[in-house]
């Protein structure tokens, strides 16, 4: 396992994240959280990881929340635009 310099690792994370977030694509968004977490493990600096492993948590709620109300799938994706703009912050 070779971990990943801030640069790379963030350039990787950034193509995999969508800025804006469709909870309709639920079974995307669980791949695309899997592939942020695999990411993290292998990233050096610990706030971009763990702004990585945010943003995968929350595609991992995908699911949950789109089959809930919509006040519910609103909050997500505030949620997700905010963890998203963490890791935009943390690749700085």
């Amino acid at each position: 396992m070779e971990l990943k310099n801030k640069a790379s690792a963030c350039v990787k994370a950034l193509r995999i994240v969508d800025l804006v977030p469709d909870p309709k694509k639920a079974e995307d968004y669980e791949k695309k959280g899997k592939e942020l977490r695999d990411l993290a493990k292998d990233v050096r600096d610990r706030e971009v990881a763990k702004a990585m492993r945010q943003v995968a948590h929350q595609y991992g709620m995908a699911r949950v929340e789109a089959a809930r109300d919509f006040g519910r799938v609103a909050v997500w994706v505030k949620g997700t635009v905010t963890n998203i703009k963490t890791l935009k912050k943390a690749c700085a």
